[in-house]
C-alpha cells in the first residue's frame, strides 16, 4: 500500500504516529483564522460600512478614527457638536452651557437662570442665552422738560401724563417695553422673531389706522418690520446671523383715529445670537 493510504486508513482508525501529528501541527507564525476586530478597529481586507476595501490597510487592531471617517462631506454627522475618538470607538462631546442628552450625540442647553443659586446681582434679571445667561437691568429714559417715566414692571415703562398744551410730549412714546431673545446661529430667514398689537381701553374707541417701523437700534438691515393683520405688526429676521453677537432694534408703532395722531408705542428688542446653530 502508498504511503498515503497508509496514513489515510491510520487516521479512519484513530492511530495517527505521534512523529506524523507533529508534521501536520501548523508552525508558529504561519497563516491561520484570526478573531473579528472589536467595534472601531481593522484588519487587513475587512469592509468598512459604505466603503471598499481600502488600498492599503493597517494592521489588525488598530484604531479607526470614527470621527474623521464620519466627518468627510456627504455622510451624516455622528454628534451634534463634536466628536472625540476614543480607542476602538468614539464619545460626543457638548460645548460649556449644554448637556449631552440621552441618545449620546445631542445637546441641550442648560438654563442657568432657573438655578437655585443667585447667578445675577440683586436688581438685574437673569436672561437666558445659548450657552449661557446675560444679567439684564433695563432703565427708563431720564426725564426732559415735560417728558418723564415711571417703571410700571420690570421690562416697561410709561410715560407720565403730559400738560393738555404740550404737543412735544405727547409725540414721546407712551409705553417704552423691553424684550430679549436668544437665537442660534445660522437660522434660516426668513421667520418671525417678535409681534406687537394694540389694545383698546374699555370704554374708548381704539385706532382705526397703525403704522409700525424700525426707529434704532444696530440692526444693519438684518430686520424687517412688515403688518400682518389690521392690528399686529411682526418684526422679520431678513438675513442671516452668525455669532456670537448681540444686536439691538426698536420697534415703534404708532396709532391713528380718523388720521389724527393718537400715541405711539416703541418696543427695544435685544437679541442674543450664539455661537453655535443649534
Amino acid at each position: 500500500m502508498r504511503a498515503g493510504g497508509a496514513d489515510a486508513a491510520l487516521q479512519l482508525r484513530g492511530r495517527i504516529p505521534p512523529e506524523r501529528r507533529r508534521r501536520r501541527q501548523r508552525l508558529p507564525g504561519t497563516p491561520g483564522r484570526s478573531p473579528p476586530p472589536p467595534r472601531g478597529r481593522v484588519c487587513a481586507g475587512e469592509r468598512l460600512p459604505g466603503r471598499g476595501l481600502r488600498k492599503a490597510r493597517p494592521p489588525c487592531g488598530l484604531d479607526v478614527n470614527e470621527c474623521e471617517l464620519y466627518g468627510q462631506e456627504g455622510r451624516s454627522r455622528l454628534c451634534m457638536h463634536a466628536c472625540v475618538n476614543t480607542p476602538g470607538s468614539y464619545r460626543c462631546a457638548c460645548p460649556s452651557g449644554y448637556r449631552t442628552l440621552a441618545d449620546g450625540k445631542s445637546c441641550e442647553d442648560v438654563d442657568e437662570c432657573v438655578s437655585p443659586q443667585h447667578v445675577c446681582p440683586r436688581g438685574t434679571v437673569c436672561i437666558n442665552t445659548g450657552g449661557g445667561f446675560q444679567c439684564v437691568s433695563p432703565e427708563c429714559p431720564e426725564g426732559s422738560g415735560n417728558v418723564s417715566y415711571v417703571k410700571t414692571s420690570p421690562f416697561q415703562c410709561e410715560r407720565n401724563p403730559c400738560p393738555m398744551d404740550s404737543r412735544p410730549c405727547r409725540h414721546m412714546p407712551k409705553t417704552i417695553s423691553f424684550h430679549y431673545l436668544s437665537l442660534p446661529s445660522n437660522l434660516k430667514t426668513p421667520i418671525t422673531l417678535f409681534r406687537m398689537a394694540t389694545a383698546s381701553a374699555p370704554g374708548r374707541p381704539g385706532p382705526n389706522s397703525l403704522r409700525f417701523g424700525i426707529v434704532g437700534g444696530n440692526s444693519r438691515g438684518h430686520f424687517v418690520m412688515q403688518r400682518s393683520d389690521r392690528q399686529t405688526g411682526e418684526l422679520l429676521l431678513a438675513q442671516t446671523l452668525e455669532g456670537p453677537q448681540t444686536l439691538e432694534v426698536d420697534v415703534d408703532m404708532s396709532e391713528y383715529l380718523d388720521r389724527s395722531f393718537q400715541a405711539n408705542h416703541v418696543s427695544k428688542v435685544t437679541i442674543f445670537v450664539s455661537p453655535y446653530d443649534f
